[in-house]
């Protein structure tokens, strides 16, 4: 078998210069060109280009070095995504999504060709976790022509259990001398957080949870998180529910998708509780146990479950034997408590994980 040395990138623009080329001169006849790359969204006159992604065929050769990027190039290539095309208002955001998910799956095949080395690929990985995270809240609603979730979540937990396993090279590695810095420390407090709640109700999150190194279980962003979800293995979902808006931004993204499930866990704990002609459970209660804000929306949640309100919908009337437990759980929807969280954030300067608590 052929060992091929590692090449290491030389290009020191977000696209090299090749490809460049190639997508500029066929751009008018093939639009090559991204909407993005085109310069104020002027057809036909290039702007910045980003290298895109392309599946490696079976029997291609490994890139010159001139075709790859350097990691410095790389780290901008990913700020200039997260700052610059992130804000871009100019199209939808899965327009937007899209773009960026392209792009920045070429800069994870670029960590994979160049075998970066565990703090390099964190550093790379660690902004992408955050933007998919991100994203699967923002497009949550969208219909799967415009957003896939089941490849957004696909991706999200590749890129997780890539950089989880960085950590714990470097947690194995006695020869790095390289102390992490404190910032370093609540990034992936932050990251193991972000794959704790992601992978919520799973035996081997928590097992991880409670094998991490201390300086990782005693932090406080952590902590809280992982109490969240030992309250949910125990099965103690008030605890659950009184701690998710506690939870900075996009952890709080990231927990919405298992709020719907929770939730329809939570009425079915009172449709056996409460089974009973006499008796009701008031909505002022219901609406502040479950984090809804509007009592139309509860009044829906249970009209989909087949549970009644009474006629007044100041109260709830549970019945085991006429709920619907048979129907799909509701889709996820974006949350007004966690909307007015990332109205308050700067969102390049949190994805890019340079601010994380507010």
């Amino acid at each position: 078998m052929e060992i091929h040395a590692i090449v290491r990138g030389s290009c020191e623009r977000y696209c090299p210069d090749a490809e460049a080329k190639m997508q500029v001169k066929n751009s008018i006849l093939k639009k090559l060109l991204n909407y993005f790359e085109y310069k104020n969204g002027q057809k036909h006159v290039p702007g910045v280009l980003v290298k895109e992604f392309t599946r490696s065929a079976a029997d291609a050769k490994v890139p010159k070095a001139k075709d790859m990027r350097t990691e410095l190039c790389l780290n901008k290539t990913v700020e200039y995504l997260l700052k610059d095309i992130l804000l871009d208002v100019r199209k939808p955001f899965h327009w937007v999504y899209d773009f960026i998910f392209d792009r920045l799956r070429m800069v994870r095949r670029e960590i994979v060709i160049q075998q970066f080395q565990a703090r390099q690929t964190i550093k790379l990985l660690e902004p992408t976790i955050m933007f998919l995270a991100y994203s699967r809240y923002r497009l949550c609603t969208e219909p799967i022509e415009r957003f896939d979730p089941k490849i957004c979540n696909q991706h999200l937990q590749e890129c997780l259990n890539m950089t989880l396993c960085c950590y714990k090279e470097l947690d194995d590695d006695c020869s790095d001398h390289k102390a992490s810095t404190l910032q370093d420390v609540e990034r992936r407090c932050f990251i193991e957080s972000l794959y704790q709640l992601f992978n919520l109700g799973t035996p081997e999150a928590l097992v991880r949870g409670l094998t991490l190194p201390a300086k990782v279980r005693e932090n406080a962003i952590f902590s809280m998180t992982f109490d969240i979800c030992m309250n949910y293995h125990r099965g103690n979902l008030y605890r659950v529910l009184v701690g998710l808006p506690q939870l900075p931004h996009i952890l709080c993204a990231v927990a919405a998708y298992k709020l719907q499930m929770i939730r329809r866990q939570l009425l079915d704990i009172f449709t056996h509780a409460y089974n009973n002609k006499q008796l009701t459970v008031p909505t002022a209660y219901l609406l502040r146990l479950t984090l809804v804000e509007e009592p139309q929306v509860l009044t829906e949640m249970c009209g989909h479950y087949n549970i009644a309100v009474t006629a007044d919908r100041k109260a709830v009337h549970f019945n085991k034997t006429v709920v619907n437990s048979t129907v799909e759980t509701i889709k996820t929807q974006r949350e007004p408590f966690i909307e007015a969280k990332l109205q308050r954030i700067y969102l390049p300067e949190v994805l890019l994980l340079k601010k994380l608590w507010l």
